[in-house]
């Protein structure tokens, strides 16, 4: 029983911080899948707390099975992720002046 409530709560920090990408993305898979079929609010919450791109989540949602869906899902969680880091880099760099360029290029 305690697997299956580690697979419907969100994953804590501390479990993903060191995985491959790929461990990530079953992962998350997994979770994403569980809140498909069992608790959409919540999976609309996460997509919204973690700022996922709504017209591209709408289009995940009209795949044809849940496996589809939720592999898209993982795969638009996992990219925004990747963005907000890069965006953070890049004002990180410009903010100590180590970038003379605009932040916005």
């Amino acid at each position: 029983m305690t697997d299956s409530l580690h697979i419907y709560n969100e994953p804590l920090k501390s479990d993903y911080e060191n995985l491959s990408r790929n461990d990530l993305e079953v992962m998350l898979h997994a979770f994403i899948s569980n809140l498909l079929e069992n608790d959409f609010e919540k999976l609309c919450n996460v997509i919204y707390r973690h700022d996922v791109d709504e017209i591209k989540f709408n289009c995940a949602l009209e795949l044809k099975n849940v496996d589809e869906r939720a592999w898209s899902i993982t795969h638009l969680v996992i990219d925004r992720e990747m963005e907000k880091i890069k965006i953070r880099e890049k004002y990180r760099s410009y903010k100590e002046g180590k970038n003379d360029k605009s932040l916005y290029n």
